[in-house]
């Protein structure tokens, strides 16, 4: 029976489905339905901690479309409370807004909500604005939740998050428990669960999360960097003697490293992350012990060619990732779902369009029939998936130069194949001049 810390992780990591746009563009409300349907469609599998009891009813997307939080409401049991949970989306690798969030914490602002007395980064109260003012989601939640004769209790309300999202979660949670008043007589019990989150903010406002939630159920990856940020990014690399990041071959136990150093180019680098606090004092809320530690989960081995700096930036995404979390909690992990695009043939063809290019998808991945196809920003004439999700055809429009081929389905969109690192992958076609 999955205990409710592996179904939380398993809906915050739910909140990653559909992060990004189309890339020929659709409009907000098309993307917040099928991230919708994405979502939906991944709780309906009863292998994840989430049973097949739960359901998305919202999504909450902002207008930069930089931060994301869904409503699920879980199947009640017979005469019980009914359970709610809020879900904050973390970082979307390679968005410059979500990055800035993330960066921007060289400056304390004063959180006032909830009686908290602390501050939080700039970064966080921007991503923390976003979602309360920018989305409807305390409407949402309040008309979802409202109690339904004959509910003799008020509903539960869980607030989860992964990354960004959790640091999120820590404020978001704040937010809500003091609007209570809002459900009268049914008032709504809240708890908090964060995962992998940065601290948000100061010593005052740990205090004071704390103080409002003392079971907060905080969970991070011993061997994950992004918990460290923003209150102990120094331990990283400042005693690799005692405490390697990552442990190397003559580490007890050993480990795949590449260790940072206080001399190291990964250790400098780390060091100048850490400098962007420009010396204010973060706190994070009590957490649980750390997973991974001293059992140990790692990348290894890395593929042949990578830099140390490659490899220990490869390590911290696999620590950090939604499904290195549920396996640590020993939950189901995530399927692969969303479409990778492995090769195209043929890789060219006329700038008047018009050539069937026959799209493949990635090892152990298939596609599915809802999948659409853009050329670069233009979307594709014709679009015809086969019928066991083994490939696409797709017919190129008119173009000029070289673009990447991406695959868009509810579960989210292709990511563009790198220059170096996936030899054996390839999603770029090139218009030809004719004569």
């Amino acid at each position: 029976m999955p205990n409710l810390t592996q179904i939380m992780m398993t809906l915050a990591g739910l909140a990653a489905t559909g992060a990004t746009e189309r890339p020929s563009g659709e409009t907000r409300e098309a993307q917040q339905q099928r991230i919708l349907t994405g979502i939906n469609n991944q709780l309906a599998d009863t292998k994840l901690a989430t049973g097949g009891e739960w359901q998305a009813i919202w999504v909450g997307l902002t207008q930069d479309r930089a931060n994301m939080v869904y409503i699920a409401k879980a199947a009640p049991p017979m005469g019980g409370p009914r359970a709610f949970a809020v879900c904050l989306r973390g970082t979307v690798g390679g968005s410059p807004i979500d990055t800035a969030e993330d960066m921007n914490v060289g400056t304390l602002l004063p959180f006032e909500v909830g009686g908290t007395q602390g501050k939080i980064s700039q970064g966080a109260m921007e991503a923390f604005t976003e979602i309360v003012m920018g989305t409807d989601l305390l409407g949402a939640l309040v008309g979802a939740s409202m109690p339904v004769p004959p509910d003799l209790f008020g509903p539960t309300i869980y607030v989860t998050g992964h990354s960004l999202g959790g640091a999120l979660a820590t404020t978001v949670s704040l937010f809500l428990a003091a609007q209570s008043f809002l459900w009268g007589l049914f008032q709504p019990s809240f708890q908090v669960y964060t995962f992998a989150a940065p601290t948000a903010g100061d010593e005052g406002f740990a205090q004071g999360f704390t103080e409002r939630f003392p079971d907060a159920t905080c969970v991070y990856n011993y061997y994950d960097l992004v918990p460290y940020a923003w209150e102990s990014l120094d331990s990283i690399y400042d005693n690799p003697s005692k405490n390697p990041f990552y442990p190397g071959a003559s580490a007890m136990p050993p480990g795949p490293g590449p260790t940072a150093s206080p001399v190291n180019e990964i250790g400098q680098i780390i060091k100048g992350i850490a400098g962007k606090t420009k010396g204010n004092q973060y706190v994070q809320p009590p957490r649980k012990p750390a997973l991974n530690f001293p059992l140990q989960s790692y990348v290894s081995p890395y593929p042949p060619g990578y830099s140390s700096i490659e490899e220990f930036v490869l390590q911290v995404g696999f620590q950090h990732s939604n499904n290195n979390y549920l396996n640590l909690l020993a939950a189901q992990p995530l399927p692969s779902v969303a479409p990778v695009v492995k090769s195209l043939d043929p890789t060219s063809g006329p700038a008047t369009g018009g050539t069937p290019v026959t799209i493949t998808p990635g090892d152990g991945v298939l596609f599915s029939s809802d999948c659409v196809v853009d050329f670069g920003v233009v979307p594709a004439t014709a679009v015809t998936v086969a019928q066991d999700g083994s490939s696409i055809t797709a017919v190129s429009p008119a173009g000029a130069g070289i673009v990447d081929v991406r695959v868009t389905n509810p579960y989210g969109t292709s990511p563009v194949v790198p220059n170096s690192g996936s030899p054996t992958y390839n999603d770029r076609f090139s218009f030809t001049r004719l004569g």
